[in-house]
């Protein structure tokens, strides 16, 4: 399989790849095939790279008390282990398979050498982090306040 560099720029990238960008990320990205029910992250584990889903859904399940449950549900565009990449914390949920997944794979390393050589390649990745970070904070917002009417059953 190879890598849709078309796909990396509408949906990672948000711009134009030149040829020297593409071959920077042809000799980095691992591409990665998951079967429903394989681990892509696992909770509580150091992530070794930032996964870009290609294909496929995966289940965002986090332990509760010692028992796992879900909490989300990503498909194709969405980044994985960024936060524990960025903030060097173990990963805070485990993400599994619920079909076959194809994942684009950045490794740790390859990471730190794009901020240093290819500080607009890294920028965009950031930059598309923010963007789904801040739309899980949106949802977020809207659960809390629906929550919050529902217990209390006012509204403001």
């Amino acid at each position: 399989m190879d890598i849709n560099f078309e796909w990396l720029e509408d949906h990672i990238f948000h711009r134009h790849l030149d040829a020297d960008e593409q071959d920077v990320l042809a000799q980095a990205i691992l591409i990665s095939e998951f079967r429903k029910g394989d681990m892509l992250i696992e909770e509580g584990e150091h992530s070794d790279g930032l996964y870009l889903l290609y294909s496929g859904r995966a289940g965002v399940l986090h332990d509760s008390h010692g028992e796992k449950v879900r909490v989300s549900e990503v498909g194709a565009g969405t980044q994985l282990g960024d936060m524990a990449i960025f903030d060097d914390e173990p990963s805070s949920a485990t993400i599994t398979a619920l079909g076959e997944c194809v994942a684009y794979k950045l490794p740790r390393q390859v990471l730190g050498n794009l901020m240093a050589d290819h500080p607009d390649m890294a920028r965009d990745i950031m930059m598309n982090t923010i963007r789904q970070l801040a739309g899980i904070i949106r949802n977020m917002n809207r659960s809390n306040a629906y929550t919050q009417q529902y217990i209390y059953g006012r509204r403001v």
